[in-house]
């Protein structure tokens, strides 16, 4: 599979050149751990667990880019972030994932601009993703332990 990257519609994106069939494994993430306290808006910065992060490794990894209706999410595993297609992608289509699914943070938002006609307008935490969104990505195996925890907590800590 061949990944390239080139001017989207919302900036530098990752294309890929062949088609790609839903439940592939893309790409992993790589780069240099990173803490919170290294990473800011325009840090090139993949949450992988509390205080972890994989920062930017100069690879097409960098610019893949948000969408509220994602082809591709992760599964995380220890310091292991794969991407992979959570439905089949057509060669020349930009890949995108939900920043949401692995933002664990609780003081980071941004603006989304995706333009889906699902779009929340809000990028943050996965633990306040909208119920049927929760459980479709839930159902996709794309939300790692660490936010799934953390949801738990909050949704069943007394009123």
């Amino acid at each position: 599979m061949g990944l390239i990257v080139k001017q989207g519609l919302h900036g530098r994106g990752t294309f890929t050149t062949t088609p790609i069939v839903s439940g592939s494994w893309i790409i992993q993430f790589v780069g240099p751990f990173l803490r919170y306290a290294e990473t800011n808006v325009d840090t090139y910065a993949l949450q992988i667990g509390p205080d972890i992060y994989i920062g930017e490794s100069g690879g097409p990894d960098d610019f893949v880019n948000h969408s509220c209706e994602p082809n591709t999410g992760f599964k995380i595993v220890g310091t292991k972030a794969d991407l992979y297609a959570i439905r089949d992608i057509a060669a020349g289509e930009e890949l995108f994932f939900d920043y949401s699914t692995t933002l664990d943070e609780d003081d980071f938002t941004m603006e989304c601009r995706c333009g889906t006609p699902s779009c929340r307008k809000t990028i943050g935490d996965a633990k306040y993703l909208p119920e049927s969104v929760w459980q479709k990505y839930l159902h996709l195996g794309i939300l790692p332990d660490y936010v799934q925890a953390h949801r738990k907590q909050i949704h069943d800590a007394p009123p």
